[in-house]
């Protein structure tokens, strides 16, 4: 039976993402050979890839590492469901992390309630405070790597050091914008007053209702104690994604930087293509900015495009390979394929 169901799984779901996926890979394929064919190319080939191992163990640690944190606020939500279950949940996740639209987001929490008969007001909550710790960890990473990045900047390189002003700024922002967001999240009356008020007009009781017993499950893991906890947590996960991008970097011939300016071009790239880009995984805001800072650090263009290239082959695109992996291995676990169109229905729902 299990085997059968996941004959069906190619849904439109699935085949948007797949579809994504071939995209990046073509778009990414085109930068390579558009920049500088012939170095980008050459620089490719010369490329260690017998470290190609060890990056990825480095990635599968963030990932497992990750899994922890989430599962801290699963039980700090009192959310009781099987550990192993849980875990192949999480990983299930990774499989939508390319995928277009919320559906990417309401896929944890919709087998939650597929699987474990789990309420998706009690679940969300993961996703968003999961989500803000990874953010609140980069943030972290970035302003301990900070006077790295200043210290290699080449002077020119970033129009007299009004560029690295912009990229500061940002870190600043972000670093503000968290702070801003978890301050207005801990004020309950405030916000159950503003939710009472708009309450008040029929056609948006049913929605005000929604986003109330969301904040409700929120609340209580904002508290300072899981927020100190899960923000160490996602600062010690994403280093090691760090470590892998600076051997990345060393692999293409720019051993000239070091592992905290590694740390803060990543972190900087991720903060800004989660933040100002909308299209999956960040693709686009993520490249351009990594780009950009890898030039204030003087990493020429047939360094800094196939090592791009190869950090994205090795945590987006592996991440969602692993995610789909993982949701074989669930169907078959439970006995119980994925409704993907109920889950872009769930998605749409969150929407409302």
């Amino acid at each position: 039976m299990p085997l059968r169901g996941l004959g069906k799984v190619k849904r439109k779901v699935i085949t948007r993402s797949v579809w994504v996926l071939a995209l990046a890979i073509i778009v990414y394929a085109a930068l390579v050979i558009w920049s500088d064919s012939r170095k980008n190319i050459a620089t490719l080939q010369a490329f260690p890839w017998v470290q190609m191992p060890l990056i990825l163990v480095c990635v599968t640690v963030n990932f497992l590492l990750r899994e922890l944190k989430w599962d801290y606020f699963r039980r700090a939500a009192g959310i009781a469901v099987p550990r192993s279950g849980s875990f192949l949940v999480f990983f299930s996740g990774y499989s939508m992390c390319i995928s277009p639209g919320r559906v990417g987001e309401i896929i944890k929490p919709f087998m939650y309630k597929e699987y474990f008969g789990q309420k998706m007001r009690r679940t969300i909550p993961l996703v968003l405070c999961e989500r803000a710790s990874d953010l609140l960890g980069m943030i972290v990473l970035a302003a301990g790597a900070a006077g790295y990045f200043l210290a290699g900047r080449v002077q020119g390189a970033d129009a007299g050091g009004l560029g690295t002003g912009l990229v500061l700024g940002l870190l600043v922002l972000s670093a503000v914008f968290m702070a801003a967001v978890i301050w207005l999240g801990r004020q309950r009356r405030l916000i159950h007053a503003v939710l009472e008020w708009a309450g008040r007009r029929p056609r948006t009781r049913a929605t005000v209702e929604k986003f109330k017993d969301l904040y409700d499950a929120t609340y209580p893991l904002l508290t300072v104690r899981n927020l100190l906890i899960t923000t160490t947590m996602g600062s010690v996960s994403w280093f090691f994604e760090c470590v892998a991008f600076d051997l990345i970097l060393a692999g293409v011939g720019a051993p000239h930087t070091n592992l905290g300016q590694a740390a803060f071009v990543f972190c900087m790239s991720t903060i800004f293509g989660g933040l100002l880009f909308f299209l999956p995984g960040g693709l686009g805001g993520f490249e351009s900015s990594m780009a950009v800072m890898l030039t204030y650090l003087g990493v020429p263009a047939h360094q800094a495009t196939p090592a791009i290239f190869i950090v994205r082959l090795s945590t987006l695109f592996y991440g969602a390979l692993l995610g789909f992996v993982f949701i074989l291995i669930t169907s078959v676990r439970y006995h119980k394929r994925i409704r993907w169109d109920a889950v872009e229905q769930a998605a749409q729902q969150s929407e409302d």
